[in-house]
């Protein structure tokens, strides 16, 4: 079943009358794959348009004028890492389709032989596929902070227990009141540092939330957030 959702595609090739048979494909099927559609001639068209508009998928002659479909994907892919690439290949040009593929493409079709199912198909697929790829990426990335986070508490649990034990061993004689208001903010330094080394060994998801307060919208960024525990 489809999502209920737009794809923003975006049709790269030079010939404008393949361009217009992609829109007219796309339109066959817009109702079960609503798109928005954009148009460009070459890759430099095609990188102004990543560089100002939203774009989930887009689909890749690799006879251009200038540089290659191929020579241009990874510089795609360097400006909408989620993006999806479907490469679109001229008969038998299998060799093409798999280095598109080897080089981040989602996946292929062959010019000429594009039909309405075979291009609603294959946008879905390359965008789930980008889709499920990125979601692997976070996730593996979520399981290094964890691990981090074990190991970084395992290094630091290590000194607060020597700092706990001379705190002990000072305890056990008398100081002037100066001495020991020190040691007693020292004591409660030591609780507070053991509390969060406490909850960090119990993190299970990587989670962040805000820390730094400014104009609407920018407690979002990395910069402004801190880990949540």
């Amino acid at each position: 079943m489809t999502e209920n959702r737009t794809y923003d595609v975006l049709v790269v090739d030079d010939d404008a009358d393949f361009r217009e048979s992609i829109q007219r494909l796309l339109w066959v099927i817009s109702e079960s794959l609503p798109t928005r559609v954009r148009e460009a001639g070459c890759g430099d068209e095609a990188m102004s348009v990543l560089k100002k508009e939203p774009v989930n998928c887009m689909l890749l002659d690799n006879r251009m004028p200038g540089e290659t479909g191929i020579e241009w994907i990874r510089r795609f892919l360097d400006e909408n890492a989620n993006l999806a690439i479907i490469m679109v290949t001229g008969q038998g040009d299998e060799r093409t389709a798999v280095q598109a593929m080897k080089n981040g493409a989602a996946d292929y079709l062959i010019k000429g032989a594009i039909s309405a199912d075979s291009l609603e198909c294959a946008i879905m697929n390359a965008v789930e596929k980008v889709r499920m790829r990125q979601a692997l990426l976070i996730a593996e990335q979520h399981r290094v902070m964890i691990e981090s986070l074990g190991s970084a508490c395992h290094h630091l649990g290590q000194p607060m227990a020597v700092i706990t034990m001379c705190l002990e061993m000072m305890k056990r004689k008398e100081w002037d009141s100066k001495v020991q208001a020190l040691m007693d903010l020292c004591d409660g330094a030591v609780e507070a540092v053991n509390d969060i080394l406490g909850r960090l060994q119990n993190v299970s998801a990587y989670r962040t939330e805000a820390y730094l307060s400014g104009p609407e919208g920018e407690t979002t960024r990395w910069d402004k957030r801190i880990l949540k525990i």
